[in-house]
């Protein structure tokens, strides 16, 4: 077996002294130290790395911190969201309440309509608006809800989104409505036809030709030859020409069901399929046909149903009444 010579000189005049250690002894004992440096080198390293982690676990305990603070505003927004909401649902409810009962009310009074509101989802049906009832809906593809951290964040923005989806449709049948009554309003007769005097009113009357009494269609109004006729709402020119015992006469149909008829007009302004607005003028006042003087014969027909013009006129207190 080999064996390696050690020799220990020591300071002074001591003899020198000889140690004989076997080489797999020496060998043994550089191995042992290579692990010994080792070990302290990654024992070194791996307290470097925990000083690190154990900085970066700081930076990220701070900044979950920052992070549950602003999901908690977050979830405060959303619930002023939320109610904001339901604020637009009730008033949209309220609105359409109210129109409901304005419509049921002037239908009951005129008897035009009542206005019959179509089912119909706009929004659906062109594929703009889908509500979705998947509660991950707002969640991006690839991502397991249930291990979001802020998953009832995603929940909540999922309800509030769906409740506006449907608030959204609510509006759009309030607009339907609202807009169908806009059309209804613009059809109604609601202004005079001319500026003038009424000398006869709607119902039973004693003819000024016989002396009987006898049913009036319409009323007639008393103005200057010449005087400007107006439509009393926006529509259509069905017929203008010359009627038996009214002259020159002209009808326009409102939609609804409404017609107004105009006789004895000096001249008319208007021909068959000319649409009309409410305030234009569409003939004047004469004494053509069967008339003791110059007016307007204004008669307003419902569903085929004769009716009482003055009912629909606004203004009718500036229309005088000498009758």
């Amino acid at each position: 077996m080999k064996r390696i010579t050690i020799m220990i000189i020591p300071d002074g005049c001591r003899a020198t002294r000889q140690v004989r250690v076997p080489e797999s002894i020496i060998k043994f004992g550089v191995a042992l130290s290579f692990l010994a440096l080792a070990g302290a080198g990654f024992i070194f390293f791996d307290y470097l790395e925990l000083r690190y982690f154990r900085s970066n676990f700081r930076t990220l305990a701070a900044e979950n911190e920052d992070l549950k603070g602003e999901a908690k505003l977050l979830m405060q927004n959303l619930e002023e969201v939320k109610g904001a909401l339901r604020r637009v649902q009730d008033y949209t409810g309220k609105l359409g309440e109210l129109t409901a009962l304005k419509v049921q009310k002037f239908a009951k009074k005129t008897g035009i309509g009542p206005l019959t509101v179509e089912e119909f989802n706009v929004a659906q049906q062109a594929g703009a608006v889908e509500v979705k009832k998947d509660t991950n809906a707002y969640v991006p593809v690839g991502l397991n809800i249930d291990k979001l951290v802020f998953r009832p964040i995603f929940d909540r923005l999922a309800s509030i989104g769906h409740a506006a989806n449907s608030h959204a449709l609510e509006l759009q049948h309030l607009l339907s409505t609202l807009s169908q009554q806009k059309n209804l309003l613009s059809s109604i007769p609601s202004v005079a036809p001319v500026d003038g005097w009424v000398t006869s009113g709607f119902g039973t009357r004693v003819s000024p030709f016989t002396g009987e009494r006898t049913a009036h269609a319409g009323v007639d109004i008393a103005a200057p030859v010449g005087t400007p006729i107006l439509a009393p709402a926006d529509g259509v020119v069905i017929f203008t020409g010359a009627k038996a015992g009214f002259g020159n006469f002209v009808m326009i149909a409102h939609g609804y069901g409404v017609v107004t008829r105009y006789g004895h007009n000096h001249q008319n302004l208007v021909q068959p399929g000319q649409k009309v607005s409410r305030g234009e003028q569409i003939a004047t006042v004469g004494e053509t046909g069967r008339a003791t003087g110059p007016h307007l014969h204004y008669e307003v027909v419902i569903n085929g149903r004769l009716e009482n013009p003055q009912k629909f006129i606004l203004d009718m207190a500036d229309v005088y009444r000498i009758y």
